[in-house]
C-alpha cells in the first residue's frame, strides 16, 4: 500500500499510567499510524527533518518484529524516493562521427 504523508503530530497515546506522548503520522485518505523509531529513522534519512516529511510518498508494509519479546506483526514505512537522472542520460547531442578532429 502507498501513501502520501499529510503531517505529524505529538499525541497521547495510551489510556492511565500508560498514556505516552507520541509522535503520530498522518497521511491523506489512510488511516494515521504511532511511529516508531525504526520507522522514524527511515523517513528521517529519505527526507530530512520532519518539517519536509509532507507531501513525500511512502510504502506501508506489515513485516514481523518482536513487541515486549514477543513476534508480533509489525508496520513499517520505506521510503518513495525518485531517482535523480544521470547526467550523461540528459545529454541528447549525438556526435558526429564523420567530423575530422584537427590536432
Amino acid at each position: 500500500m502507498f501513501a502520501v504523508i499529510k503531517h505529524l503530530t505529538q499525541e497521547t497515546a495510551g489510556q492511565g499510567q500508560d498514556a505516552k506522548e507520541k509522535h503520530v503520522l498522518y497521511f491523506e485518505d489512510q488511516k494515521p499510524t504511532v511511529l516508531n523509531r525504526t520507522n522514524w529513522d527511515v523517513l528521517e534519512e529519505a527526507f530530512g527533518d520532519s518539517e519536509n516529511w509532507p507531501g513525500h510518498k511512502v510504502k506501508i508494509r506489515c513485516a514481523r518484529t518482536q513487541y515486549q519479546g514477543k513476534p508480533t506483526d509489525g508496520i513499517r514505512l520505506d521510503a518513495i524516493v525518485a531517482k535523480p537522472a544521470l547526467k550523461d542520460a540528459l545529454n541528447d547531442e549525438i556526435p558526429d562521427f564523420n567530423e575530422k578532429k584537427i590536432a
